[in-house]
C-alpha cells in the first residue's frame, strides 16, 4: 500500500499530442463567397457554373451550393470541390459592340459559361462559335457572350490575341472551317426546295418551320412560303423573307421506328412547328415527355409526333452526341415530372 502512495505523489511524464488544421481563415474562399466552378467530367470540361462557398472541410476542399442547379426535390444542389476547380468570379467589363472573327469568348449555355472561339459572324447581332471540347458549333445571340479572361497567379487577365490564336490552333479542324471561304458551307436553295425555317421571336426560338423556296433576293436572302402558317385573314399561306442562316434542307431519315430512348434529343410536332426537346420519361410504349429548354416546360407527346433531333452543321446532318443529351436533363434536373 505505501508503495502505491509512493508513486502516487511522483510526478509523470505527460505527452501532448498537438494537431495542426488549416484554419478558415487560411482558406482561399470564405463562406458566402461568389465563385466559379469548373469539373473534369467528361462532357462538362472547359465549362464554369456559379456557386457559393458553404464551407472549407479543409485538404483543399469546400462544400459549394450550385445558384442555378437544383435536385429533384426542388432543392439547390450542393457538392464538394477542389480548391483548384475554384476561382473568383471574373469582373464585369464594359460591355462590347461586337466581338471579331476567332476572338475568345464565353458562351452562356446550359446554366453555364463555357469556353470557344468566333468561329463565323451572323446577321442580327449572331455568332456562331466553336467549342473544342465537345467539337461541336453552335449559334449565340450577342448578349449571350462574354469577353473571356483567365484566372492567373491571383489575377483576371483578359485573353490576348496570342492567346486566341493558340487556342485556334489548339483544333486543326476549326482552323480549316474559318480558314477556308465560308461559301463553301453556304448552301444554295434553288425555287421550289422543300426546306425548313428556324424563328427568333420571343416565345418561339428552337422552332422550325416547312416552307418552300419562292426566290432569291441576294445578299443571302430568300422569300420563302410556309406550308403550315398562314396569314391573318387564313387566305393565304404566310410569305415572308429570311436569311440563309435560318435555312436548312429538311432533314433526312428523320422518323423512327424503334421506341426514343430516355434522354435522347427529339424534334416534337407542335404549333405547326418542330420544337427541340428531350425526352425525358417514357410514359407508355409509344408515349413520352419531353422538356423544351426554350420554355423550361415539359409536354407529353405521341411516337407519332416525334422525330430524331439533326442538326445542320456545315453542309452535313449531324446527330448529337448523347454527351449533349445528358447535359440538359442534369443542369434541369428540378423540372422532372413524378
Amino acid at each position: 500500500a505505501n508503495s502505491s502512495n509512493e508513486n502516487d505523489d511522483k510526478p509523470r511524464n505527460v505527452k501532448l499530442k498537438i494537431v495542426f488544421r488549416k484554419k478558415q481563415a487560411d482558406a482561399e474562399f470564405r463562406k458566402g463567397d461568389e465563385v466559379e466552378i469548373t469539373s473534369d467530367e467528361e462532357g462538362f470540361r472547359g465549362s464554369w457554373y456559379n456557386a457559393v462557398i458553404v464551407e472549407y472541410r479543409g485538404n483543399d476542399k469546400y462544400l459549394v451550393e450550385y445558384s442555378n442547379s437544383r435536385k429533384e426535390d426542388g432543392v439547390p444542389l450542393r457538392a464538394e470541390a477542389k480548391a483548384q476547380h475554384i476561382r473568383p468570379c471574373p469582373p464585369e467589363l464594359s460591355p462590347v459592340a461586337s466581338f471579331c472573327l476567332r476572338e475568345v469568348v464565353d458562351a452562356r449555355y446550359n446554366d453555364g459559361w463555357w469556353i470557344g472561339v468566333i468561329s463565323r459572324v451572323l446577321d442580327g447581332s449572331k455568332y456562331a462559335v466553336y467549342f473544342s471540347l465537345p467539337d461541336e458549333e453552335l449559334e449565340f445571340d450577342h448578349l449571350k457572350l462574354r469577353i473571356h479572361q483567365d484566372w492567373k497567379n491571383g489575377k483576371w487577365i483578359i485573353a490576348s490575341e496570342e492567346n486566341s490564336r493558340r487556342l485556334v490552333m489548339n483544333s486543326n479542324r476549326l482552323l480549316h472551317k474559318m480558314d477556308v471561304n465560308e461559301k463553301r458551307f453556304r448552301v444554295k436553295f434553288p425555287k421550289g426546295t422543300r426546306v425548313e425555317v428556324k424563328s427568333d421571336e420571343p416565345g418561339f426560338e428552337g422552332s422550325w418551320y416547312s416552307a418552300i423556296i419562292v426566290d432569291s433576293l441576294g445578299n443571302d436572302k430568300y422569300l420563302v412560303e410556309y406550308l403550315t402558317l398562314k396569314t391573318e385573314d387564313l387566305g393565304a399561306f404566310l410569305r415572308e423573307e429570311a436569311y440563309a442562316s435560318y435555312i436548312r434542307p429538311r432533314p433526312q431519315h428523320a422518323r423512327c421506328t424503334c421506341r426514343y430512348k430516355l434522354f435522347e434529343n427529339v424534334d416534337a410536332w407542335y404549333n405547326d412547328g418542330w420544337w427541340i426537346g428531350q425526352v425525358i420519361k417514357v410514359l407508355t410504349t409509344w408515349k413520352y415527355a419531353v422538356y423544351f429548354q426554350t420554355t423550361n416546360e415539359v409536354m407529353e407527346f405521341e411516337h407519332n409526333d416525334l422525330r430524331l433531333h439533326q442538326e445542320w452543321i456545315n453542309g452535313k446532318w449531324i446527330i448529337p452526341s448523347k454527351v449533349r443529351k445528358s447535359r440538359i436533363y442534369k443542369k434541369n434536373m428540378s423540372i422532372m415530372p413524378p
